[in-house]
């Protein structure tokens, strides 16, 4: 089986992780793949092809993808298509699978709290963007979805999906997110708080900030690590509110921000107390599962996909309120057997449920079988 995974959008954020780690798991299984990818994405071998359409304005590269591209992929000789960031062939020359890990746009919860600051030119992008998925999901041969929960979402607009849309949900490193014991809880006498995302307004970075301060003000020392970097607030419309809030956090010396290199993670969850994820929408959320992987208490936004992700290995809060979460981290301050039941159960759940390898078997299991079944077509 020849595959061609569509990675051409990965340039930030989780779908990079995805990528890089995707094709280090292909190479070292030895499988024949081809991965298509934007010129900003550095991996290494010879089975990539970077592309500069990753950077095209939205119709442009509409048209390259179902002009150009669709040639490239019928002349790649391949057996099955991976597109794995939302969008796909609307006529695929191959069999296709399609990764839908686009959340907001199908979202009530962020559809209502994330879209009214974004103005008319974002609400008929949003719409174009629904039906350009929703139009890619219904040409595939085949649909995955990284939660049952996300899965829901999407056949709510488009319920004609459900007999071809499956769950595979994603995984971490886990031999490389692993508990250690190199700190105490609050063993310099202050909370170290860490929330590990790149920057969209739904990420509620503000919020974070907003909680450290308030803690601080009630007694309890506290301050965060937030890996995003402020200037990128400005490239979104709402975002000037966290903009202004991180701004100043950081002035008072409640907050450090900055990006880290993926390769620094592990140490980096190893050396706070605690994991915040205020996020209100995501499909997966894998900072959480690294977290849960790394033997850290999870404190996490009440969402249908988070409850998912961290079961019973997380403590929850209303994602619109600082007060809930702060409520929660004083819970755990107080109760050092929750903190390590935590922290047992979120390893536990991880190697049961959320390894990438396991994640690797089930999407390679989909992709012969989609492969498998458009080779018999073609005899």
């Amino acid at each position: 089986m020849r595959i061609l995974v569509n990675a051409i959008s990965a340039r930030m954020g989780g779908i990079v992780t995805y990528t890089r780690n995707l094709h280090r798991s292909f190479s070292q299984r030895q499988v024949n793949a081809q991965f298509a990818i934007s010129k900003s994405l550095q991996l290494d071998g010879d089975n990539t092809s970077p592309m500069a359409a990753s950077q095209y304005r939205p119709f442009p590269r509409l048209l390259w993808e179902q002009t150009l591209w669709r040639s490239m992929v019928r002349e790649s000789g391949c057996d099955v298509l991976f597109s794995s960031a939302n969008f796909g062939l609307l006529f695929s020359p191959v069999p296709q699978v399609l990764l839908v890990r686009e959340g907001g746009l199908f979202d009530p919860l962020y559809l209502a709290n994330c879209t009214p600051e974004q103005g008319v030119k974002s609400t008929a992008q949003r719409h174009i963007r629904r039906r350009l998925i929703l139009a890619s999901a219904r040409r595939a041969q085949h649909v995955i979805t990284p939660t049952a929960a996300t899965r829901d979402l999407l056949l709510a607009w488009a319920p004609d999906l459900e007999k071809r849309v499956t769950v595979n949900s994603y995984g971490t490193m886990s031999e490389a997110f692993v508990p250690a014991s190199t700190r105490t809880w609050r063993g310099d006498g202050v909370l170290r708080l860490l929330y590990v995302s790149v920057y969209y307004p739904h990420k509620q970075p503000g919020l974070v900030c907003s909680t450290v301060r308030a803690a601080n003000q009630a007694g309890l020392a506290a301050h965060a690590t937030i890996t995003m970097d402020i200037r990128e607030t400005g490239d979104f419309r709402g975002g000037s509110h966290d903009g202004l809030v991180m701004e100043q956090a950081y002035a008072d010396g409640l907050v450090t921000l900055g990006r880290h290199p993926y390769e620094a993670l592990p140490q980096l969850y190893c050396s706070h107390d605690v994991f915040v994820f205020p996020s209100l929408s995501e499909t997966f959320g894998h900072p959480m599962v690294e977290a849960l992987s790394s033997g850290l208490p999870v404190v996490a936004a009440d969402t249908a996909v988070n409850r998912e992700v961290c079961g019973d290995a997380a403590l929850y809060f209303d994602p619109l309120s600082s007060v809930s979460l702060l409520e929660a981290l004083h819970r755990l301050d107080a109760d050092p057997q929750l903190r390590q039941a935590l922290g047992e159960r979120g390893r536990r759940r991880v190697l049961e449920l959320y390894t990438w390898d396991q994640h690797v078997d089930r999407l390679l299991t989909i992709l012969e079988r989609v492969a498998a079944g458009g080779r018999t077509r073609k005899d």
